[in-house]
């Protein structure tokens, strides 16, 4: 009997202590990614693409919830290779955080949880908890890049598709780009409508469903295939209703509440699609019992693992997400460096060049991930024209989603053509020495123009978006506070003029620019340590 009493105290104890390991892992990942978490929130509430995201964390525990019992019968493992991919995947996050860039940072999460899982827990509890982990993917939005280079094709699809759909119904349409030409009125398929919100959800809610009605791998890939095709044509089809309804209706039907609402009435009749898809390949293809067995299928337990090694590996788990989250804070308590009345004051006499300001609108100014800039046109002669675009960031360690945009993905979206794209060395520049920057040779219509451009904080030059946040992450660690510069000249060619020649124009104009461009931040720049 009192063995038995002292078998229950002992597991007794155990949960307790287990209970208490597993409450320091939370509060170690609550410190060090809160703000992380909070800007995901953000998003979700403000941008109705990922509005489907709050029911992520929810469905993911409610899976987990659900294999409790095989959760609790399985004995932990401490498996030091977790504690490798956990530190690499939290100095990836530094980065992010550290370097501005939150998509970076957010995508780490999901591989953080299942790291520590694998880490303090072993890999028997990884196999249990690892898809309804992985699933959390789909709660973070797609970086902006990743958007773009997906939304344009996505716009391009829809707009075809949703002219055939209205050439069907029997309505005239001329269609150009991203318009629809309806003669009465024109139709903009925008961003929003590229297709890109039915998709992401749909994706979601397919792997959902096929966790918990399907489990043939084979049909699996087919049902989660198929809900992108699905998400394509319920979009176009969406572009078509709109069309049609402003051809022979009113304008404002189609654009009004009916705009608002078919975006739900159409992601029904997409998920009903998949339904559809799902009961064909069950009607064609039924599953035999052997193949509708649970996907978690553990064979028996692991030995009871070493207590030591276990608390050993959630205390390093957890001095680690600490020090992130002091890394962070610290960071984010660095006084920005303003610039004294802006950038008002910038210099119109450089050197023999004359300039004039070019107005710009603050919005456009966020929008190109700024926080103040400049926008001139600078002549030295008939023949030497430059035009010279400074964004600058005052607190480059700031959570942005408008982080500076790179010109080889502004410029071909406004139409200009890239005829050759290269790394150039500028040498003799104050400040600097040498420098190296971005440099693209574009035409648009017949017209060439030469364009140069770099990103630069107080002490660093580099031609890459990626390098310049890596810059800002070791100017973080150093606790060494900075400013952060997007800098973008463009000439243009004459006629008849070679590129060789427009380059060295842009060479001596950088020279010229950046003595004058550093002097103006010596004596301009607010003291921020003061």
């Amino acid at each position: 009997m009192s063995t038995e009493i002292s078998r229950q105290k002992t597991e007794s104890w155990r949960s307790k202590k287990e209970f208490l390991l597993l409450l320091i892992l939370i509060a170690a990942f609550v410190t060090g990614y809160l703000g992380t978490c909070a800007s995901l929130v953000k998003i979700w509430l403000k941008d109705g693409d990922y509005a489907y995201a709050f029911a992520i964390p929810l469905i993911a525990g409610y899976i987990i919830w659900s294999r409790r019992h095989l959760i609790a019968q399985t004995r932990t493992e401490t498996n030091w290779m977790g504690g490798v991919f956990l530190i690499v995947f939290l100095v990836f996050s530094l980065y992010g955080i550290l370097g501005s860039s939150p998509s970076a940072v957010r995508f780490t999460i999901p591989l953080i949880i299942l790291s520590l899982i694998l880490f303090c827990y072993g890999r028997q509890m990884l196999k249990i908890l690892a898809f309804p982990v992985a699933l959390l993917i789909f709660m973070i939005p797609l970086p902006t890049l990743v958007q773009t280079q997906i939304g344009v094709p996505l716009q391009l699809v829809s707009t075809k598709l949703g002219e055939y759909i209205l050439r069907l119904s029997g309505v005239t349409v001329f269609v150009e780009g991203n318009l629809i030409d309806l003669g009465v009125t024109t139709l903009q398929v925008v961003e929003a409508c590229s297709g890109l919100r039915y998709i992401l959800p749909l994706l979601a809610l397919g792997v959902v469903f096929i966790h918990f009605f399907e489990h043939v791998r084979w049909k699996q890939i087919v049902l989660i295939l198929s809900t992108i095709p699905t998400a394509i044509i319920s979009n176009a089809l969406r572009i078509g209703i709109t069309g049609f309804l402003a051809q022979n209706y009113n304008l404002r039907i189609a654009e009004g509440f009916f705009h608002g609402f078919s975006g739900w009435l159409i992601f029904v009749f997409a998920l009903g699609a998949l339904f559809v898809i799902y009961a064909i390949i069950r009607l064609l293809f039924p599953s035999s019992s052997e193949e509708t067995e649970s996907p978690v299928n553990l064979k028996g337990q692991l030995p009871a693992s070493n207590s030591v090694h276990h608390t050993m590996a959630v205390i390093v788990s957890a001095v680690l997400l600490i020090v992130v989250g002091i890394l962070s804070y610290a960071t984010a308590a660095l006084p920005p460096v303003r610039i004294h009345t802006g950038f008002t004051q910038f210099p119109l006499k450089i050197n023999g060049w004359h300039g004039r300001v070019e107005n710009i609108d603050n919005s456009i100014i966020q929008l190109s991930g700024a926080e103040d800039a400049f926008n001139g046109i600078y002549i030295f002669s008939a023949d030497n024209i430059v035009s010279l675009y400074i964004g600058y960031r005052a607190s480059p360690f700031n959570e942005s989603e408008n982080f500076f945009h790179s010109p080889s993905v502004c410029l071909p979206s406004l139409g200009w053509q890239t005829l050759a794209i290269s790394t150039h060395e500028i040498s003799d520049v104050p400040g600097f020495d040498k420098i190296v920057v971005r440099k693209m040779l574009i035409e648009k219509m017949g017209y060439r123009q030469l364009v140069y451009y770099w990103f630069q904080t107080k002490s660093r030059v580099s031609s890459n978006v990626n390098v310049n946040r890596l810059h800002l992450t070791l100017h973080a660690l150093r606790r060494d506070n900075t400013h952060d510069l997007f800098i973008r000249p463009i000439t243009p060619l004459m006629p008849g003029e070679t590129a060789e020649s427009a380059s060295d124009r842009l060479d001596q104009f950088v020279r010229d620019m950046m003595g004058s461009l550093l002097k103006f931040l010596s004596t301009k720049q607010i003291d921020s340590h003061k």
